[in-house]
C-alpha cells in the first residue's frame, strides 16, 4: 500500500515512507500526509465499477468475419435482438446498424 504525502508543494507517493524520508533527509514533521481515496486507486489500476459484474464475449455472424466484443452480465447470454435493440435498423428513420436478417446469423463465440 502506497502512502501519499505533500512536501514543498509536491505530491509524492511511496510504498515505504520511512525509507523515502531517510533518502530525502527529512523527518515526518516536514511533510503532510494525504489520504488517498479508494476510488482514485481503482481508477489508477484501470478498473471501473461498471465491469464488476460483467464478462466479455465475442459475437460473430456467419455473413461476415467481424468480431463484435460486448460486455454482458456474468452467466447470461441475452438474445441478439435484445442485446442490439438500440442499434437495429429502422427503415422509417433510416438509422441503425443491424437488420433482422443479420441478427439471425449471429452467434456467441
Amino acid at each position: 500500500m502506497e502512502i501519499t504525502f505533500k512536501y514543498q508543494g509536491k505530491i509524492i507517493s511511496t510504498p515505504n515512507l520511512e525509507k523515502k524520508l531517510k533518502r530525502m533527509r527529512i523527518s515526518i514533521d516536514d511533510i503532510e500526509i494525504i489520504d488517498t481515496p479508494t476510488k482514485q486507486i481503482k481508477q489508477e489500476q484501470g478498473l471501473d465499477p461498471f465491469y464488476d459484474d460483467k464478462e466479455m464475449v465475442i459475437i460473430r455472424s456467419t455473413k461476415d468475419n467481424i468480431r463484435r466484443i460486448c460486455f454482458i452480465t456474468k452467466g447470461t447470454r441475452p438474445p441478439f435482438k435484445k442485446l442490439f435493440e438500440k442499434v437495429i435498423w429502422n427503415p422509417k428513420t433510416k438509422t441503425g446498424l443491424y437488420d433482422e436478417i443479420l441478427l439471425k446469423t449471429m452467434y456467441y463465440e
